[in-house]
């Protein structure tokens, strides 16, 4: 991977959780059960306790910048469902929404879900047939080397679900069986190369820093 010069952050961890805090209630104005924002609310914790717990034993990512990416990467996400995606793929608008704030948490939005900028036929899907925000997302990640923050971010989505931090395995299991189907290689083998990545790192297995993992 290319160098590339690290822009600074402008969103502090209290505006991100205000953030937060008015999506859920737009969400819950919009007809949203509140009952079901905890799975919202435990993949975002989770996903920010990573990007930090890892952050922190490496030198070239800032901790408290990696929680604040990771805790608004799924700002725009309204439902696991593509349905109630307003029929755009939520990385797209979570970029929109932050890109005059804050083009360093607007970027994590864009890119959480292409690990290793790889388009596959099963992350083509995710534009929900929007050909324009295909080649948007085409043409940013042409131009864009990957950092060691970028990587980060789409590993922490990937090590939380809807009960919190977790395996990539154990991810799979779960959206395997809530959605009664297969994932294919191509979706989960980039994961296991950014774990790869950051067990390579830092010199030992990332799970061995969240000890629950190993209960799963």
């Amino acid at each position: 991977m290319k160098k590339q010069e690290k822009q600074l952050m402008s969103i502090t961890i209290q505006e991100a959780e205000k953030i937060v805090s008015d999506m859920r209630k737009r969400w819950i104005s919009l007809g949203r059960n509140p009952e079901t924002l905890y799975m919202y609310d435990n993949h975002i914790a989770g996903a920010a306790t990573v990007a930090k717990t890892i952050a922190a034993r490496l030198d070239n990512i800032n901790p408290e910048q990696a929680y604040i990416a990771a805790f608004l990467h799924d700002i725009a996400k309204i439902d696991e469902s593509p349905e109630s995606m307003v029929g755009r793929f939520h990385g797209i608008l979570g970029y929109e929404m932050l890109q005059e704030k804050d083009p360093v948490v607007a970027r994590a939005c864009l890119l959480h879900e292409i690990p290793w900028n790889r388009i596959t036929q099963y992350t083509e899907k995710k534009f929900l047939g929007k050909k324009d925000d295909y080649n948007f997302v085409l043409d940013y990640i042409s131009n864009t080397s990957l950092t060691d923050d970028d990587l980060l971010i789409q590993l922490a989505d990937g090590m939380a679900n809807k009960d919190g931090i977790v395996k990539l395995e154990q991810r799979q299991k779960e959206y395997e069986a809530r959605f009664n189907t297969k994932i294919p290689a191509e979706m989960i083998e980039p994961y296991l190369e950014l774990k790869q990545y950051f067990d390579k790192k830092l010199g030992f297995d990332v799970y061995d820093l969240f000890p629950n993992t190993r209960k799963k």
